[in-house]
């Protein structure tokens, strides 16, 4: 699903409506804290990575459709390489995790399948050579599945009917690939990581709930959260620190259902990203506090 082809259901006068201008109401201590330092983080890029395999899975215990998009970009180390032996002893040892497979989990969002029902779909992104591996190689294989679901329900609070999943043949992707935010290190090829035992995922997550999304060069920083922390989500709150220099009138918000993008008329990179969950748009309430130059979007979620 590309940019272009998506027309935001929201009202057009959105900030007009709701958007204010006040005085007090600061934002919490922990968002400050994570903002004073976000000079000190590792850097980061945005890549675009191409189609692997798509995967269909199914949610437990409501038995919903799940796609998951395994992608490809050489911004994602490899793991070191081993053997399929190595992998059974690696894996009935005390420390499985001692071998770790480099990958970024993407934000869920709302695809159509073949026959035009919505389902959930995420992007995988790993390096190229390690795909490889998987593809050939049926243990390998497994091996990553099972690490991919077990990252997702981990991440995302869900989970997923592992035994009950199948790649696609015609089909290597599900809606458009979306761009991962990662980290800039020192990338190795597979051979270099011999000795450099990587589970992890590297992504700096843009729109993680409880996450800050840390830019440089004219990339506004935020971070989107739920409340309350635990149990049923009563509301999303996104948090953008916004330049003292930008005014509300250089500043268009736009909420739909389950997207938000915040366009600041060519001043600052667009922010455009998916909800992980469906909002009412009617009563959406965007308040700019000026003591601290945030703006925060307070958005109900539809249960």
């Amino acid at each position: 699903m590309s940019k272009k082809s998506i027309t935001l259901d929201v009202d057009p006068t959105i900030m007009e409506r709701n958007m204010k201008i006040i005085q007090d109401n600061p934002v919490e201590e922990e968002f400050n804290k994570l903002l004073s330092s976000a000079v000190d983080t590792v850097p980061s890029k945005l890549v675009k990575p191409r189609p692997g395999f798509c995967v269909k899975t199914y949610t437990k215990p409501d038995n919903k459709k799940v796609f998951v998009n395994i992608c490809l970009t050489e911004a994602i180390p490899c793991p070191r390489d081993i053997t399929n032996n190595e992998l059974m002893q690696i894996l009935n040892s005390d420390d499985p995790s001692s071998y770790r497979v480099p990958m970024s989990l993407g934000e869920g969002r709302t695809e159509q399948d073949k026959s035009g029902v919505p389902a959930t779909v995420y992007d995988v992104a790993i390096n190229p050579d390690f795909f490889k591996k998987i593809e050939k190689d049926d243990l390998f294989q497994t091996f990553f599945l099972t690490v991919v679901f077990e990252g997702l329900q981990d991440k995302y609070q869900f989970e997923i009917d592992i035994t009950k999943y199948t790649i696609l043949k015609h089909r290597k992707s599900i809606g458009t690939l979306q761009s991962h935010r990662i980290q800039i290190r020192d990338i190795q090829t597979c051979e270099e990581k011999t000795k450099s035992p990587l589970i992890e995922e590297i992504q700096e997550k843009p729109a993680k709930i409880k996450e800050i999304n840390v830019t440089k060069k004219r990339e506004l920083i935020y971070r989107l959260r739920r409340e309350p922390p635990t149990g049923e989500i009563e509301y999303l709150l996104a948090e953008f620190k916004i330049p003292a220099s930008m005014e509300l009138k250089d500043m268009n918000l736009e909420v739909g259902k389950d997207r938000l993008v915040l366009d600041s008329k060519g001043t600052y990179d667009l922010v455009d990203f998916f909800l992980p969950c469906s909002v009412d748009q009617d009563i959406i309430d965007a308040q700019l506090n000026r003591n601290n130059d945030m703006l925060l979007v307070k958005m109900p979620v539809i249960h």
